[in-house]
């Protein structure tokens, strides 16, 4: 009987688990991943702790490991960035979950975890490490396990003793040992789909020297070890800056697996405030130059690489206007580039985000370009309703575009965007010859599509307001981007997004 039963055990993981691993392990094709076939993946995942203190997934004690792996699903994840520390796998492989949190006078969590999840109170915690990564794997959702820091603790700031090599906890032997241990430990698992070096290079002793001799050794002892898995890479000054690649790239000689990451937060570019006391054009578009300086630069040019922002959000629950408008920015940049992200982290996930989770370019398609027209505040797409006029909905239903000269015409159709005046519904128009058929992008951002109306004056595009889908015509807000320019002019960005899905 009990033969018998491990055999439905294993059959029914298998079953499971089929869906993914028929289609892993991922590689890359110049800046894009991509599963066995060929096909482009795109990376959509949310960040989940594990390397702090209790050296044991964050949550756990509210909910059952399940339910959560569930939620996640349900909010549009298709993989999570996994974090551990390096002590934890070298050091503290022994220690079990429930013993652990009583060292750090956590028994109101032990019985909680007890409550919860059951079977996490009395393993160790690289085995209620493999224990979170099966069900994933159960749950059909891919794994980035990332190198987060090596003593268990928050991360991150210049002196945790965490931040570069040599630093007192830091120790580039231990760290390598970490990598292959944990390489070793995922084989067989084909849902860990990646694994990160570590997370947020910083500090005073930084140095380019020094990053390109222990990365390039991480690189080759986590793909001697597993050679299924891709290899993320993480830059300088908390993983902002790869631009040193530009003159020197990094030779690894492991083929189709390397993936460079970067992060982006409202304080990553300047002070936070800078979002409230800047001309929000300018601001963003310095934001999404710096990237490009830093980082973007590599998945363009002749030989392009794989390139994932493995970190950027905010605190969803409580948004501010500066939060608001870094996200609206970085959606804007996420968006265009159609860049595979992180989220951090799991929180209220908001739908603005959909278009993001879409795959908007596939390297592999025969299909012919077009636009999808994005409104990054409301994170919804421009159609065309019934009576031939333009409102903003679910990005599923939206409208394709071709852009000719200044005119912008459906897709097989040929009827040409046109405004009527200000504060009127924009609408279709067999019209293509008319002014105020014609456009061009406006201020720093390029994300004012203006025309002028009869009078000469230009009108942008703006959602009406925030419960009316209509798109209308206003005077055009901070398009010259002066610095005593201080309104808000996300309600008139709309942005012409590639695609040929």
């Amino acid at each position: 009987m009990r033969g018998k039963h491990l055999c439905l055990i294993l059959l029914l993981s298998f079953s499971i688990l089929a869906s993914i691993s028929n289609s892993l392990p991922l590689s890359t094709n110049k800046r894009w991943i991509v599963d066995e076939s060929g096909k482009r993946v795109k990376l959509h995942c949310v960040n989940w702790s594990s390397h702090l203190n209790a050296m044991i997934a964050e949550g756990l004690d509210t909910i059952s490991l399940k339910n959560l792996i569930s939620q996640l699903k349900e909010l549009g994840f298709n993989c999570v960035r996994y974090t551990w520390s390096t002590h934890m796998f070298t050091r503290y492989s022994t220690y079990k979950v429930g013993e652990n949190f009583d060292k750090f006078n956590l028994s109101d969590s032990r019985v909680l975890i007890k409550y919860y999840n059951p079977s996490l109170e009395n393993i160790t915690v690289v085995e209620a490490f493999d224990f979170v990564i099966d069900e994933f794997g159960k749950q059909d959702m891919m794994v980035l396990v990332d190198n987060h820091v090596s003593d268990p603790k928050w991360c991150c700031d210049d002196k945790d003793g965490n931040g570069f090599f040599d630093d007192k906890y830091f120790d580039p032997k231990e760290w390598l040992e970490g990598l292959s241990n944990v390489a070793n430990r995922v084989k067989g698992k084909p849902q860990v789909v990646a694994i990160g070096l570590r997370n947020e290079l910083r500090g005073p002793k930084q140095n380019q020297n020094n990053w390109y001799k222990y990365m390039s050794q991480g690189v080759r002892t986590v793909h001697n070890a597993n050679p299924n898995v891709l290899v993320f890479v993480s830059g300088l000054n908390y993983d902002t800056d790869l631009s040193f690649l530009k003159t020197n790239p990094l030779n690894t000689n492991i083929g189709n697996k390397l993936v460079y990451e970067v992060h982006s937060y409202a304080w990553s570019s300047g002070p936070r405030s800078d979002w409230i006391d800047k001309p929000l054009n300018q601001k963003c578009a310095k934001v999404m130059n710096g990237l490009n300086d830093r980082a973007g630069f590599l998945i363009s040019g002749s030989n392009p690489s794989a390139l994932v922002m493995s970190e950027f959000g905010m605190n969803m629950e409580h948004l501010d206007d500066m939060n608001q408008r870094f996200m609206s920015c970085i959606m804007v940049y996420l968006v265009g580039n159609d860049l595979d992200w992180a989220l951090w982290a799991a929180q209220e996930f908001p739908q603005r985000f959909q278009l993001l989770h879409k795959k908007l370019l596939e390297p592999s398609s025969n299909s012919s370009k077009s636009y999808i027209i994005y409104h990054p505040l409301s994170g919804q797409c421009v159609r065309v309703s019934n009576n031939h006029k333009l409102e903003l909905g679910d990005c599923e239903g939206a409208s394709k575009w071709n852009q000719e000269g200044q005119q912008i015409k459906l897709v097989g159709n040929g009827a040409c965007i046109e405004a009527i005046s200000e504060r009127s519904q924009v609408k279709l128009s067999s019209n293509c010859m008319s002014q105020q058929s014609f456009w061009e992008k406006l201020s720093a951002t390029n994300l004012h599509l203006s025309t002028l109306d009869r009078q000469g004056q230009n009108l942008c595009l703006e959602r009406e307001s925030p419960t009316s889908p209509k798109i209308v015509t206003r005077k055009c807000i901070c398009v010259d981007d002066t610095p005593s320019c201080l309104d808000d002019p996300q309600t008139q960005w709309f942005q012409l997004v590639t695609t040929n899905v």
